[in-house]
């Protein structure tokens, strides 16, 4: 990615001195690697990432627009060859012959160049030979070519400001509330379930962003709150203040929690054991009976890698009450591919934050292949309902602070009976 940014701007650029161009780059790559400010580092990859994202967008639309070009010059051609042999109709039989036959070996040479000219990405008009020069489109001069290209520059600009405000704004914002209706079999009563995933509070996010979020979630008045995962992003000691909204979560049956990889990495049993203190309770390798349903949850799958409480689904779903529908929290969305999840009706996760970055998210789907929204996915027992998937795009972000078509969100489910 760094090498077509910084080669494609190096050679194509017009606008700025290459000589700025080369100072701007050489600033962004250092930004990236030295020792700076977590939230500086995180900007330097974002304007790097922007600038990729405009330069291919910029490249893509150079291209459409020398393709539909070179067709139109070809659309051109054929309508004058096909005027051509209209006006050989008064001529006589024999000369018509003759003109028919060079029209149509003209329209054939004339096909044969245009296919051979699109494996190629310049536009370099050559002049026909006679007898037909109005067939021809003129050469692009070179003023015109240098203004074209200043265009070109500017478009880069524009798009580069474009993206990097959009990013920002978009993985700083207060994320909007999201509604998701889902049925579930043998649910009585309706149920309002308010779901976070990926808050990551820690360097960059801190406790006035979760304060405005659960200032969101108690205004859906939910019947319980489930926070799936990667709530922190540092350790424990150094963002307890930070965590101190969670505290007012309000809801009728409480709020539950369930860990994410980020919690391994910065220490899992400090970080469980202060939020227990504040109210929340934790589901790991457990379930719980609620008044409408049973809910469940499991660890992370970097238990695995740590060697340290691993996720346990037979734990999970023991002894669950089959009359009642069974909702399971997971992590990430790839459990469901190598555990058996037939016996429960809904499985909410998070993990992905949507890609977070387009068009990154590819790489996403390859790992976890759920990305973000409701999924139906088929139970490895034959005669049980295929169990509905739902992954969240999350509330926070990871790394830099920027989010580009991937919308965070505060997620209510709105649980029916069927």
């Amino acid at each position: 990615m760094k090498c077509y940014v910084y080669l494609r701007f190096l050679r194509h650029n017009r606008f700025i001195h290459r000589y700025i161009s080369l100072g701007f780059l050489i600033v962004l790559a250092i930004g990236e690697v030295l020792p700076w400010q977590y939230f500086l580092v995180g900007s330097c990859v974002v304007l790097d990432y922007t600038l990729f994202i405009a330069c291919v967008c910029v490249d893509i639309a150079r291209f459409c627009f020398n393709l539909a070009r070179k067709i139109v010059a070809k659309k051109r051609r054929v309508e004058v060859l096909e005027s051509s042999a209209q006006s050989l109709q008064s001529t006589p039989l024999n000369t018509a012959d003759s003109k028919i036959s060079k029209a149509q070996e003209r329209l054939s040479y004339e096909s044969s160049q245009f296919l051979s000219s699109l494996s190629t990405s310049p536009i370099i008009e050559s002049p026909c030979p006679a007898p037909y020069p109005s067939m021809c489109s003129q050469p692009i001069s070179a003023p015109r070519r240098a203004f074209l290209h200043i265009i070109v520059d500017v478009m880069v600009g524009i798009l580069f400001v474009c993206f990097s405000i959009i990013g920002f704004v978009s993985a700083l914002s207060v994320p909007p509330v999201k509604r998701v209706s889902v049925r579930l079999p043998k649910l009585k009563r309706a149920l309002r379930v308010a779901m976070i995933t990926d808050v990551h509070i820690g360097k960059t996010l801190k406790g006035a962003f979760l304060a405005k979020v659960v200032e969101r979630i108690n205004a859906l008045d939910a019947d319980f709150v489930v926070i799936v995962g990667d709530l922190v992003d540092d350790k424990i000691h150094k963002i307890k203040d930070d965590l101190e909204p969670l505290r007012e979560l309000k809801s009728r049956q409480g709020v539950y929690y369930v860990a994410g990889n980020h919690e391994y990495y910065h220490g899992l049993d400090p970080i469980l054991a202060h939020l227990k203190t504040l109210n929340v309770r934790i589901l790991h390798n457990t379930h719980i009976e609620l008044d409408e349903l049973n809910l469940a949850g499991v660890s992370d799958l970097a238990g695995l890698r740590f060697n340290y409480l691993p996720p346990d689904i037979e734990s999970a779903k023991k002894d669950l009450n089959l009359l009642k529908p069974s909702v399971l929290l997971a992590h990430q969305p790839k459990f469901v591919r190598s555990n058996d999840v037939s016996e429960f009706d809904l499985v909410l996760c998070g993990h992905t934050h949507a890609g977070q970055v387009f068009p990154l998210s590819f790489f996403v789907w390859l790992d976890q292949k759920y990305i973000h929204g409701l999924y139906n996915v088929p139970s490895k027992m034959p005669k049980n309902l295929p169990t509905q998937l739902y992954v969240s795009s999350g509330v926070g972000f990871w790394g830099p602070a920027v989010r580009f078509l991937a919308q965070n969100e505060i997620v209510l489910l709105e649980l029916e009976g069927v």
